[in-house]
């Protein structure tokens, strides 16, 4: 939020950025629907061949990562102490839209009072697309994304698929068949139970499922010894 000059607080300010950046390149579709996302087109940079003296270690590594992540224009840091590199997605300055910025000179400077001094011969820096390459990813991930199991090629598992997803499928539906036979038979054998869950239930005229044998025998067996042991 701002403060105009006469000191009164400005309320249209999103209206205001709106308007200041109004490009299409701001907006997306999906599913038919029209979105404003908060970056389009950032910057990604990777500074390699870091010392890995002045990364100290891990731990120091990981809270360097946290101090670059705290930065309002930086979208995600990683700070890699074993391969020496530090790869940073930030939103620069030239970038049409009314975030914080921040540019790569000033993330330099950042690490450098960090004790971490990078050699400009060895940064790598191009053009971030944050709603394909960031938001899309983690969203809807790739299907290469997928792995096929323990001792399979990728190319055995794609012939094995259809026939395990088909599986698959009738395993789930005799599970749930046998999981409402299960509560159907449960709530049989005891008729106290159904009725607080369902005043009107009414036993099914089917013939006795095996588990309502099972139910029913535990009752007899409780009556006649005091006692039901699993397995006897």
């Amino acid at each position: 939020m701002l403060y105009t000059d006469s000191g009164n607080f400005n309320v249209d300010i999103k209206q205001k950025e709106e308007k200041e950046y109004s490009d299409e390149d701001a907006y997306v579709t999906e599913n038919g629907e029209r979105f404003r996302v908060p970056y389009r087109m950032i910057k990604k940079v990777i500074f390699s061949n870091l010392k890995k003296e002045e990364l100290i270690d891990v731990p120091h590594a990981a809270r360097l990562q946290y101090r670059l992540m705290l930065l309002d224009p930086v979208i995600k840091a990683i700070v890699n102490f074993n391969k020496q590199r530090i790869t940073v997605i930030y939103n620069p300055r030239t970038a049409p839209n009314a975030k914080e910025k921040i540019s790569q000179d000033e993330i330099i400077d950042i690490l450098s009072k960090q004790g971490v001094h990078v050699d400009k011969a060895h940064i790598e820096e191009n053009d971030y697309d944050y709603y394909k390459d960031l938001y899309t990813y983690a969203s809807l991930p790739p299907s290469i994304r997928e792995r096929p199991p323990y001792g399979y090629t990728l190319e055995e598992w794609k012939k094995m698929k259809p026939e395990w997803t088909a599986k698959m499928q009738e395993l789930t539906i005799e599970k749930d068949k046998k999981q409402i036979e299960w509560q159907q038979a449960y709530l049989e054998s005891h008729p106290d139970i159904a009725k607080q869950i369902d005043p009107n239930f009414k036993p099914s005229i089917v013939k006795q499922s095996a588990l309502g044998k099972l139910f029913s025998n535990k009752k007899a067996n409780k009556k006649e010894k005091g006692f039901w042991f699993h397995g006897v």
